[in-house]
């Protein structure tokens, strides 16, 4: 055989071996990743699986919320009554949503993220749900008879529950430069149970008591640049308040905190990183109060002024601290009445103090300068003014908004008294007019911002309060 033809038989046979060769790599390397594959998916699933497990566990879950500074939800406590009307399965449904697993470390992961693609002006965080709509109001008020009374009451009152909420829930909020604002979605069962709750105050208490309410509405509709605020679908709060206003009774005096907040929109009213107003937006509201009482304002100069620089609140927290709201802090403006320094405060854990009315903020952290105002949130307290020698006293029946407007109160009655219906059931067992009799009270004051009127467990706990 010739050579040449003896070189390409062993050049074939070479390119034989080697296609062979390569072959054999690529079965074993698609062998290779099918077992990695299938790993993947069996590890997957062992994870989702425990997961799944633990999410179930109620022990598992967490109870607070460092970055939101608030208790999470409490799983409910069953009751029929609760099962029938459906509470039951939404209270489960809430305590699922707010206390998946590692919420805080997720929310700060998250921020990271979305930070990595840079800050846009506009952010918004958050589920945004869609209110209810707005019922048309009729050309005049109206009293609520008593049959539809009964009618709200059936569905919506029930006895006092042994977890309430901590506080307030937020729902999601928009970013506008350095300030943020919080959605309001209507709510028109809670909504109707809080106007037949102050209703019911101010009707079994005539000749007793006079009943005030306010309803304060949110920075979203009043200080948020009116550039946007048609291009967001938050309900219409001044339709909402005027709608409850409009189911109360006539035996109750409505406060119209809106009209002067709008007023004084370009002012210093509203926290930019916190869902609270300042306690100039609180002054303001006070005199509107005055007004409806007939009495004269006390001034601010009546006071004693405290300053407590570097507030960073719930919207820096639930945004995930977002660097646009912690590059500038807010600042927590409080004012002391000069006759007296102390709130007797009964504790949620039992027993009594003497706390101050307005707190050492500097002692306090960046995100709690808020509890400046009669050291946060209490069963409830009472105020005396030994200057003033009439037997008079006020309650206020209030959510963490009415903190800063109580130190006003106490240049117009001798003793003023703070309930916060989310915690008054764990120190006192009875209800309103019981409160009443027992302590003489001459005016008592509704103060509730209106994302608390959209809160089925917290119209339930007023509710339960009023009796």
């Amino acid at each position: 055989m010739p050579q040449y033809i003896k070189n390409v038989e062993v050049k074939n046979e070479s390119r034989e071996e080697t296609t062979l060769d390569y072959n054999m790599k690529l079965l074993h390397n698609v062998r290779f990743h099918h077992i990695i594959d299938i790993n993947m998916v069996r590890i997957f699933l062992v994870l989702w699986l425990s997961v799944s497990i633990a999410a179930m566990v109620p022990l598992l879950r967490p109870e607070y919320s460092d970055i939101e500074k608030r208790e999470l939800q409490k799983f409910p406590e069953f009751s029929f009554k609760a099962l029938a009307s459906g509470d039951y399965f939404d209270d489960i449904n809430l305590w699922f949503s707010d206390t998946f697993l590692l919420r805080d470390s997720l929310v700060e992961l998250n921020t990271y993220v979305t930070n990595g693609f840079g800050i846009n002006r506009v952010q918004v965080h958050g589920d945004i749900k869609a209110g209810d709509d707005i019922p048309d109001i009729e050309s005049s008020e109206q009293e609520i008879t008593n049959e539809e009374e009964s009618k709200v009451e059936s569905s919506t009152i029930s006895e006092p529950e042994p977890q309430l909420p901590a506080v307030e829930r937020l729902g999601a909020i928009l970013i506008v430069d350095n300030a943020a604002y919080e959605y309001y979605n209507f709510n028109q069962s809670a909504s109707d149970s809080y106007s037949a709750t102050v209703s019911k105050a101010a009707d079994m208490l005539v000749g007793k008591s006079y009943v005030y309410d306010m309803i304060i509405p949110t920075s979203m509709e009043i200080t948020l640049p009116e550039f946007y605020s048609g291009s967001t679908n938050s309900s219409d709060q001044k339709a909402a308040i005027d709608y409850m206003n409009s189911k109360m009774s006539q035996n109750v005096y409505k406060v119209d905190s809106y009209t002067t907040l709008m007023n004084h929109k370009d002012e210093y009213i509203y926290f930019r990183t916190d869902h609270h107003w300042t306690s100039l937006g609180a002054y303001y509201a006070y005199r509107e109060l005055m007004a409806a009482k007939g009495a004269a304002p006390a001034e601010l100069s009546a006071f004693t002024e405290h300053r407590f620089d570097g507030f960073l609140g719930s919207f820096y927290a639930e945004s995930g601290q977002k660097p646009q709201l912690g590059n500038t802090p807010d600042t927590v403006f409080a004012y002391a009445p000069t006759q007296m320094q102390y709130i007797h405060t009964f504790l949620e854990g039992g027993g009594e103090a003497n706390l101050n009315i307005v707190a050492d903020g500097n002692a306090l952290s960046a995100s709690n300068k808020y509890l400046s105002f009669i050291c946060g949130d209490h069963p409830y307290g009472i105020i005396t003014n030994p200057n003033i020698t009439e037997e008079t006293s006020c309650l206020v029946i209030k959510e963490s908004f009415g903190n800063a407007m109580v130190a006003y109160l106490t240049q117009h009655y001798r003793n003023v008294y703070v309930v916060d219906y989310r915690y008054i059931s764990k120190v006192y067992p009875n209800t309103l007019n019981q409160f009443v009799d027992e302590r003489g009270i001459n005016d008592i004051i509704f103060i509730n911002n209106i994302s608390a009127t959209r809160s089925p467990a917290l119209m339930r706990a007023l509710s339960a309060f009023v009796g």
